[in-house]
């Protein structure tokens, strides 16, 4: 009993920690304009080099791939 008490105050102690940290970084993600998709070091080969996700001037998301260098 005194087990179940004890762990009952112990997680009403902890929630409202927990529902406030949530929230806060759910803005900090927003506020940077990412999205949840992760991204991951690539190999592109000779003379190519990567370029990550990014927006164009109208907001449409542009997946990451492969450039080739430009050689002058």
């Amino acid at each position: 009993m005194r087990v179940s008490v004890s762990l009952l105050a112990g997680i009403m102690l902890l929630a409202p920690v927990a529902a406030q940290a949530t929230p806060a970084g759910l803005d900090a993600l927003a506020a940077q304009g990412s999205s949840p998709i992760i991204e991951v070091a690539v190999k592109c080969g000779p003379h190519a080099h990567y370029i990550k996700g990014h927006r164009d001037t109208h907001g449409h998301y542009i997946k990451g791939r492969c450039v080739k260098d430009r050689h002058r």
